[in-house]
């Protein structure tokens, strides 16, 4: 149990070292010949040195770049890049739906990284047009997440702290996955509130629950973000209720708009819990940070009061 406790611990302090984004070993590799890479839209990329002038257009690709200690090279970011804190200072080249060509252009740089899901298939298109490089990374699972950062670290020249890392986040999802409770609880987790929407069976959210050793109370709904009526919550009658902090209502105020909810096990045992968006949403190395704090809440181990806990 000891030895257990004490890998737990040092996974922890490795996986929150790298996530903080220290980027200060700024070339670990000088590539000696061209490699090619495939992205997640299956184009092959040709890469004949390591990029030094990186635009990233998507909140996951930017707190990727910074884990695998390529912070140094990002040169622009959009308006929602904001982990890690030194995000605050590079130049900004408008909003994840619609970057600005010319201020991307203006920052003169040898690669940008570009979404599927967060950005567009016009972004894409327009970027490509005025003879950007671009690479497309698109994870949509933990295991994507983990090649993802591999990639990123071979494309930066920082193989070995991409490893390091990626060890690390398998060592967390490893230990989860080795204490997975008997029993899992139901857990419900709203995506909004109007309309009603939860995350369904086929989402990266559903992955989460998973390796926290939850099930997920949604599951079975149509689509992935299914929207549901007040009744359908009150039939899952989930054991736990969590939703994120940029729905900007508090535990209160949500029992308050669904009084019927006074009937569901996870209300009446107290356990609705607002939780990080940028953390327990955004499909990047802290999804596994979540995994284990959504485990401390089905555990019952983490104090439900916080609003917006860190992970």
């Amino acid at each position: 149990m000891l030895r257990r406790i004490a890998r737990v611990v040092a996974l922890s302090l490795l996986a929150l070292h790298v996530l903080a984004g220290c980027s200060g070993d700024s070339s670990e590799r000088t590539p000696s010949a061209a490699f090619t890479l495939t992205d997640d839209l299956g184009r092959e990329v040709r890469f004949d040195s390591i990029p030094r002038r990186i635009v990233s257009l998507a909140p996951s690709l930017t707190e990727m770049l910074f884990a695998v200690g390529a912070g140094d090279a990002v040169v622009g970011v959009t308006q929602s890049c904001n982990y890690p804190a030194a995000v605050s200072t590079l130049p900004e080249v408008g909003d994840l739906l619609n970057p600005d060509a010319e201020r991307v252009l203006a920052l003169r740089p040898d690669l940008v990284f570009i979404s599927v899901e967060g950005n567009t298939q016009s972004s894409f298109d327009a970027l490509e047009r005025v003879g950007l490089r671009l690479f497309v990374s698109n994870p949509r699972t933990l295991d994507g997440v983990l090649t993802s950062l591999l990639q990123f670290g071979s494309i930066t020249g920082h193989e070995d702290r991409a490893k390091r890392l990626t060890d690390s986040l398998r060592g967390i999802a490893e230990d989860l996955r080795g204490a997975a409770p008997p029993a899992p609880a139901s857990v419900l987790v709203l995506i909004s509130t109007q309309p009603l929407m939860a995350a369904g069976g086929r989402t990266f959210i559903n992955e989460i629950i998973a390796l926290a050793g939850g099930r997920n109370a949604a599951a079975e709904a149509p689509g992935n973000y299914p929207t549901l009526n007040r009744e359908t919550v009150l039939r899952m009658n989930p054991d736990l209720i969590i939703f994120p902090d940029d729905m900007h209502v508090r535990r209160d105020g949500l029992i308050e708009r669904f009084p019927e909810w006074r009937h569901v096990r996870a209300v009446q045992d107290g356990r609705l819990h607002a939780v990080d968006a940028d953390v327990f949403l955004r499909p990047g190395p802290r999804a596994f940070l979540a995994a284990r704090r959504l485990r401390a809440l089905i555990s019952g181990t983490d104090s439900p009061a916080p609003d917006s806990p860190s992970p």
